[in-house]
């Protein structure tokens, strides 16, 4: 008789067991939640309890100053909406201005944000979330992240915003370059 129940507690233990790798970040243009926070999952194995996230924070630059318009995600076309803020969700969200022309990402930055024409202020104003078409109609053209980052620390770090200007101060050790705008290449 010990000789099956063996197999069977082996087989039992062993299909408790998974391994998961991230799968939230930037990198791979998704993000985490509906809300567009980046995740990371370290890979290494784990019990049948759920896998610990962590949020690491990102650094970005776009090709203008957005720093006070309100960000969306939009598909990968870029011709429909995936996600926007609440009016309320604003609150403490706003980019912190870094060195370098880099943003504190505080709302969930991706390769899929697009800006709107409402600044945080007059957003976190309105009544209700617009609809749909009315936040299409208000991004404004062109307006795209150029680069992100992923710093080396989390985002609940009290000190990011000086840790970030020292790390770019130093070219960026440590830190992981996870979205850069394609280059075009040139026809000849």
């Amino acid at each position: 008789m010990h000789k099956l129940i063996y197999p069977i507690m082996i087989l039992a233990v062993l299909s408790g067991c998974h391994s998961t790798k991230g799968n939230g970040t930037a990198e791979n243009k998704s993000s985490g939640t509906s809300l567009g926070l980046h995740t990371e999952t370290r890979d290494k194995p784990t019990s049948s309890r759920p896998s610990a996230v962590v949020a690491m924070a990102h650094i970005y630059k776009t090709n203008g100053d957005y720093n006070d318009k309100v960000p969306v995600t939009l598909n990968a076309r870029r011709d429909g909406l995936v996600s926007y803020p609440g009016p309320s969700d604003l609150i403490g969200c706003r980019p912190v201005r870094l060195k370098d022309g880099f943003l504190l990402d505080r709302r969930g930055i991706n390769p899929s944000t697009a800006f709107t024409r409402w600044t945080y202020e007059e957003y976190s104003k309105l009544p209700s979330a617009p609809s749909t078409e009315e936040i299409m109609a208000n991004i404004i053209p062109g307006a795209t992240v150029t680069k992100i980052y992923r710093m080396p620390f989390t985002t609940g770090t009290p000190d990011a915003a000086e840790r970030c200007d020292s790390l770019i101060s130093e070219g960026l050790p440590g830190c992981k370059l996870v979205y850069t705008v394609p280059q075009l290449k040139n026809p000849e």
